[in-house]
């Protein structure tokens, strides 16, 4: 389980500069819920009250919200989050389970006390930033970038994403790649023959066998990455 002193993380100087301007606790929940933690329980602990809560909120009582799958709680007016952050660590009966999320002393050393877990605000914060951008450049990827063999756009988009200048690349990875063997049509009734003997050869009984319909459509679904010597079993089997 996470327990997160949501403003220590929020007002920490890597979450200023690379959140926007106006996050507050329910972004950071959404952080979490597509991040490396979205499987974790998660309480993010928040001073006081919200303002426009303050109003109704009974002077003991605490409020308690659920946003994208975390909990969110604040103290209760006039209290702050240290506090309850100490009462639940306290409570905890599995606290080697507990990840303590906060770069404040006091609450890192409560969770010491009881063996939790630490983590600094920064780490948190940087890698739940990571997350999110690793998912945005995942979903923004065009598919062609993905195809084998790669086409010369697809060429072109990863050597501009990585900086790559053609003088730096071995000599074989700027080689055309070579065309696979025609295939027949999975509806062909063609099938492999041997070839012809020389006219001055006593020729054969011809011979021929089904194609197997597995291997066109493989050969087909897998061009350019699946080569005819790769169905060679000899080379498999050996004797």
């Amino acid at each position: 389980m996470l327990l997160v002193d949501a403003y220590n993380v929020l007002h920490h100087p890597l979450a200023l500069r690379e959140m926007p301007h106006d996050s507050g606790p329910a972004e950071l929940a959404g952080l979490i819920a597509a991040g490396r933690h979205r499987r974790s329980k998660a309480l993010l602990i928040c001073d006081g009250m919200p303002n426009r809560m303050a109003p109704f909120a009974h002077q003991d009582a605490e409020l308690r919200f659920h946003v994208e799958g975390s909990e969110l709680i604040y103290a209760g007016p006039g209290r702050d989050a240290d506090s309850l952050i100490e009462r639940l660590i306290e409570a905890e009966t599995a606290p080697r389970r507990l990840t303590v999320v906060s770069s404040d002393r006091r609450i890192q050393k409560a969770a010491r006390r009881r063996r939790a877990r630490v983590m600094p605000s920064d780490d948190f914060i940087g890698a739940l930033i990571r997350d999110a951008d690793q998912a945005s450049r995942a979903w923004s990827r065009p598919a062609f970038t993905t195809e084998v063999p790669l086409s010369p756009q697809a060429i072109r988009y990863w050597k501009d994403l990585f900086k790559i200048d053609e003088a730096d690349l071995p000599p074989e990875a700027l080689e055309p790649a070579r065309p696979m063997p025609e295939v027949p049509p999975a509806n062909s009734k063609d099938q492999l023959t041997h070839p012809e003997p020389e006219k001055n050869e006593a020729k054969a009984p011809a011979k021929s066998e089904p194609v197997d319909p597995v291997i066109l459509e493989a050969l087909r679904e897998w061009r350019g990455r699946l080569s005819l010597d790769d169905l060679d079993m000899s080379k498999w089997l050996g004797d």
